[in-house]
C-alpha cells in the first residue's frame, strides 16, 4: 500500500510538474485567451499590449462642410441608425467635403480602435508600393522567392498574387475552442511569423477562395524581408505620414516581435476615412502618388474565384457574390470595402464620390446597404446594379 501511494504521488508531481512547464511556456497566450474582452473588443485599446507605433504627423484635418450636399434629415437618420447598432463613429465624406462626424459611446475624434480585419487592406496597399519600388518583382512573383522556408516544399508554388487573392490553398483552421488552432494561435499567440510559417497546404493553390489570416501575415514577412525593414517602419514612411494621419498602433505578438498584420491596426477614425479617400482618388494625395494607380486598379479588380474580392479587399460590384447575406436589398452603385469583424467598415461609391466609415462594437442586426442606399437615394441617383 504505501509502494502504491509512493508512486501515485510522484506521479502526481510530475503532472503538476508538467503543467506546472505548460502554462509558464504558454502564460501569455492562455492570459489573453482567458482575459480576452469579448463585450468590447474594439475599443479596448488598452487591452492590446504591447504595440508597435506606426508614426504620422496628423497634418490632414477635416471640419464639417459649411454646405452639406447630403440632406440633413438622411443624415440623422442614419447617425440614429448607426447609433443604435453599437457604433462608436461614423464619418461621411461626399466629393471629398465632410458631410457627418459623430461619436458615440465616450468615442472622441482621437480614439482610436482595432481594426480587426481592415488591416489587410494596408497590407495590400505596402506590397503594391514595395512593387513599385522594386523590392518585389511583381505580385505574380513565387512567395518563396522571400520566404526560403517553402523552397523545398509543397508550398513553392504559392505566388504572392494567390496571398493577395486568399486563394493559396494553405490549411483554414478557424477552430476558436482549441487554443492552439491556427486561428488562435495567430491572432493571440506570441510567435505570429512561427506560426504562419508552419501552415502546410491543404489544396492545390489557385483552386479556391478560401478566407484565411495567414495569407495577410505571410505578405507582411515578405515586404519586412524584401525591404529589410520593420513593417511598421515600412507603413509610416512610405504611406502614414504621407496622407497626413495620426499616430497609430499595430499589436504586436509580442515585445519587440511582430505585428499581426490580418488585424488590429489601432488607428482614429478620421484617418481610415483619408484612406477611403486615397482610394478613391487612385492613390494620389496632395499632388502626390502615394500609391501606384495601377496598382489601385489591380486591388479593385475581382478575383475569378470570388466575385466579391480583389487584393485583401471586398467589392459590392454585382449581386450573387460572398457578402451577399449582409444586405436586406441590393446596393444602388457599386462599391468597394475595407471591412472588419464586427463591422468596421471603410465604404467607397466611387460614381458618387462618397466615402462612408462606420466603427463600433458588434451591432444587433447590420443592414450594410441601408445607410449607404439612403445617401444615394437622397442623391437622386438611384440606379441598380449593373449584373454581369
Amino acid at each position: 500500500m504505501k509502494r502504491t501511494l509512493k508512486i501515485i504521488l510522484k506521479l502526481g508531481v510530475i503532472l503538476l510538474l508538467i503543467l506546472g512547464i505548460f502554462i509558464v511556456i504558454n502564460y501569455t497566450l492562455l492570459k489573453r485567451v482567458v482575459t480576452y474582452p469579448t463585450n468590447n473588443e474594439i475599443s479596448n485599446t488598452e487591452w492590446y499590449t504591447p504595440k508597435a507605433t506606426i508614426k504620422g504627423n496628423n497634418t490632414t484635418n477635416y471640419t464639417l462642410s459649411d454646405s452639406l450636399t447630403i440632406d440633413r434629415r438622411v443624415l440623422e437618420e442614419i447617425s440614429s441608425y448607426a447609433e443604435n447598432q453599437n457604433s462608436n463613429a461614423l464619418l461621411i465624406l461626399h466629393k471629398g467635403k465632410l458631410q457627418l462626424e459623430n461619436y458615440y459611446n465616450q468615442t472622441t475624434k482621437e480614439s482610436t480602435s482595432n481594426s480587426m480585419s481592415m488591416a489587410k487592406t494596408i497590407t495590400s496597399i505596402l506590397i503594391g508600393i514595395a512593387i513599385d519600388e522594386g523590392y518585389i518583382e511583381s505580385e505574380k512573383e513565387l512567395a518563396s522567392a522571400y520566404i526560403t522556408d517553402w523552397q523545398d516544399d509543397q508550398r513553392n508554388t504559392i505566388t504572392i498574387e494567390d496571398l493577395l487573392l486568399m486563394q493559396s490553398g494553405l490549411r483554414v483552421d478557424n477552430n476558436v475552442q482549441n487554443i492552439f488552432s491556427d486561428v488562435i494561435s495567430l491572432y493571440m499567440g506570441t510567435d505570429v511569423e512561427g506560426t504562419a510559417l508552419k501552415i502546410p497546404l491543404s489544396k492545390e493553390p489557385a483552386t479556391a477562395f478560401e478566407y484565411n489570416n495567414a495569407n495577410t501575415q505571410l505578405l507582411a514577412i515578405i515586404i519586412e524581408k524584401a525591404t529589410g525593414l520593420p513593417i511598421e517602419q515600412y507603413a509610416s514612411s512610405r504611406l502614414w505620414k504621407h496622407i497626413g494621419a495620426a499616430d497609430a498602433g499595430w499589436w504586436l505578438d509580442k515585445e519587440d516581435g511582430m505585428p499581426r498584420t490580418f488585424c488590429c491596426f489601432f488607428a482614429q477614425a478620421e484617418d481610415w476615412m483619408i484612406i477611403g479617400q486615397l482610394l478613391l482618388q487612385n492613390g494620389e494625395w496632395r499632388g502626390e502618388q502615394v500609391i501606384p494607380k495601377k496598382w489601385i486598379s489591380k486591388m479593385l479588380t475581382q478575383s475569378t474565384l470570388e466575385r466579391d474580392y480583389g487584393y485583401q479587399i471586398w467589392l459590392n460590384y454585382e449581386s450573387g457574390g460572398n457578402r451577399e447575406k449582409d444586405r436586406t436589398s441590393p446596393f444602388l452603385a457599386k462599391n468597394f470595402l475595407i471591412d472588419g469583424t464586427h463591422n468596421q467598415e471603410v465604404m467607397v461609391v466611387p460614381q458618387e464620390e462618397i466615402v462612408l466609415v462606420r466603427i463600433g462594437e458588434k451591432p444587433a442586426s447590420w443592414d450594410e446597404s441601408f445607410m449607404i442606399n439612403k445617401i444615394l437615394v437622397s442623391l437622386n441617383k438611384e440606379q441598380s446594379l449593373d449584373v454581369n
